[in-house]
């Protein structure tokens, strides 16, 4: 994409073992993907029995956490505003499966826009196709085509997208490509110039999509959307749910699954940490929104059940984590108290650099110390020194390397700065 934002393309899970069908070639193709895009490639190699790089460094063990931490620092360095991730699955119900990531409000206009774009998608790229590598292979898109077997919701590059859509209203995008067995592995896919071919068609297909909306690099572009989350009382996030079975897919899951408008009266945002309670038994699950759920339900895995002593009937407190919940940080602008992280700056001291635009509308005073939030789960930070710089972009900030590392922060994530 010509004059375009920076764009990131991702493998997290190539491989190259011949037995593993899953995943197997998709590194060639991100990277001939990236060069098509002039984007930044970032490939992962052969690392899935060891660890899945796309999931949450807090979730991972302290040995395999670096390489987590590694690969979602490459792919959100300068905050790219496209961020691609390349797959492939075997079971899929469509040989092409396209996704979002997470749901989006057709009535809320950011989110519209989207939408039109992975529709155009989903049109252009069946007939890329055809005219590149000779096939007209199906085409699913998520959340326009509801049956896509793997939508990421679950995933934490995706996650990271849209916390920093929602809280921050950064105008960033992704796109999850599964691609079937037969587009990475058949005999055909041997051919000399195959990889490159597949990859123009797909940077084709994505560069009509969604040129119109990558437009643009000034910050009235670049910086923003409407934030969609709205911050609450901390009373407003409890609620009494009726337990049920969740799906079988999420078998062996640590989640609660809900309804999608149930994530807005828990005051919650999918991927969140929410505290089921039930008697005397307490645990904490990621919140997962599904439509098979009615409001007023929370299902769960038959172990969660079993441990919270849920019988069929049950009834369970749920509500957001806030072991170190904040109160809302009061604010006149759009975008509160949210800001993403950029980059991470050698320092020894806590430190959080901002636009001089940002200090004005988190309403900071110079010398005034700040509190930073980051996940749900993580402590705050007190104290933390700030300073502006005007060669960050609207709504990003700089952290020092302790303040990161207080915080186990990657690059991309949302933090809240509370005066």
């Amino acid at each position: 994409m010509s004059n375009a934002p920076l764009i990131s393309v991702g493998a997290p899970h190539h491989g190259t073992r011949p037995n593993v069908a899953a995943d197997r070639e998709t590194g060639p193709i991100a990277q001939a993907l990236a060069t098509q895009l002039h984007a930044r490639a970032v490939v992962v190699s052969d690392l899935r029995r060891t660890v899945d790089v796309n999931k949450n460094p807090l979730t991972l063990g302290a040995r395999v956490r670096h390489h987590a931490l590694r690969y979602q620092n490459a792919l959100f360095e300068q905050q790219p505003r496209l961020i691609i991730e390349v797959h492939g699955h075997v079971t899929g119900n469509y040989a092409v499966e396209v996704s979002s990531g997470f749901d989006l409000n057709p009535d809320a206009p950011a989110d519209a826009l989207y939408l039109a774009a992975l529709d155009s998608l989903k049109q252009g790229l069946p007939v890329a196709l055809a005219g590149r590598i000779g096939r007209r292979p199906s085409v699913g898109v998520y959340p326009l085509d509801r049956d896509v077997k793997n939508p990421a919701t679950n995933t934490f590059t995706f996650q990271k997208i849209r916390r920093a859509r929602q809280r921050a209203g950064m105008a960033w995008y992704g796109l999850h490509i599964e691609l079937d067995a037969g587009l990475r592995t058949a005999e055909s896919c041997k051919a000399a110039g195959y990889v490159d071919a597949l990859a123009n068609a797909l940077a084709t297909a994505i560069q009509a999509a969604f040129d119109p909306l990558l437009a643009g690099d000034d910050d009235d572009v670049v910086g923003s959307l409407p934030p969609t989350f709205v911050e609450r009382p901390a009373d407003s996030r409890a609620c009494k749910l009726r337990a049920k079975s969740a799906p079988r897919k999420y078998a062996i899951g640590q989640v609660a699954v809900v309804h999608p408008e149930q994530l807005k009266v828990l005051n919650a945002l999918e991927g969140d940490t929410l505290l089921l309670r039930h008697g005397d038994e307490e645990m904490r699950c990621t919140v997962v929104p599904s439509r098979t759920v009615r409001p007023g339900e929370v299902a769960m895995p038959a172990r969660i059940r079993r441990q919270l002593g849920v019988g069929r009937w049950s009834h369970v407190t749920v509500r957001r984590s806030d072991r170190h919940s904040a109160p809302a940080v009061p604010s006149t602008a759009a975008g509160g108290g949210y800001v993403v992280v950029q980059e991470q700056r050698a320092a020894r001291d806590r430190h959080i650099w901002l636009s001089p635009g940002d200090a004005e509308r988190l309403g900071l005073r110079a010398g005034e110390p700040l509190t930073l939030w980051g996940q749900p789960d993580v402590s705050p930070v007190s104290g933390v020194a700030w300073a502006g710089d005007d060669t960050l972009a609207a709504r990003s900030a700089a952290l020092s390397e302790p303040a990161m590392k207080s915080l186990l922060l990657t690059l991309g994530e949302v933090v809240k700065c509370d005066g």
